[in-house]
């Protein structure tokens, strides 16, 4: 039977600031994460821990950009002490999955760039993030929108074990949008 890994993508951009003094819209940006985080992420988090519990073959995959992180650590650190535990409910590796995306969320793998130095940067930016707030290396990438991009695929720049196990699985992803 092949496996069908469901795809979470959180992310949450910063606004900014509607006058010249600031350039970042804490209030706003804290209003809007917080009033997130209890209709959508908190009970979405909650009810994935109860599914990963319960059904030991249940598997998903969270792609979660920093910018969402930063976000959660500033105005709802609940949220990442869901997901820490959401990924210590599973019963075996693998049942839980964090992957690597850009940083920012961005379409920077699009960039004119033959290096691709921005899209290294954001993508060693996130992993840095990963193993900092969770502990985890993640060995498969998303990128923004699963969107492709053949350049990227190519090169090698990602690492080999984003592919492992391509010929047996399929990745559904679902962005979360929630009306609040």
């Amino acid at each position: 039977m092949p496996l069908v890994t469901v795809c979470l993508r959180l992310h949450q951009p910063f606004r900014l600031s509607p006058d010249d003094a600031t350039f970042l819209w804490d209030q706003k940006n804290s209003e809007v994460f917080q009033h997130g985080a209890r209709q959508c992420y908190l009970p979405l988090i909650r009810m994935f821990t109860e599914l990963v519990r319960e059904h030991p073959n249940f598997k998903i995959s969270f792609s979660v950009s920093g910018t969402f992180l930063e976000q959660a650590e500033l105005y709802e650190p609940a949220v990442v002490e869901a997901l820490r535990e959401l990924e210590h409910s599973a019963s075996h590796q693998g049942q839980v999955e964090f992957l690597e995306e850009t940083y920012y969320h961005s379409l920077v793998s699009f960039f004119p760039d033959p290096e691709k130095t921005e899209f290294k940067e954001q993508v060693a930016l996130h992993r840095e993030k990963m193993s900092g707030v969770f502990g985890v290396k993640p060995t498969a990438f998303a990128n923004t929108g699963l969107s492709y991009n053949n350049e990227i695929a190519n090169t090698g720049i990602l690492s080999a074990a984003s592919a492992k196990n391509s010929n047996t699985s399929y990745f559904l992803g679902a962005g979360v949008i929630c009306n609040y």
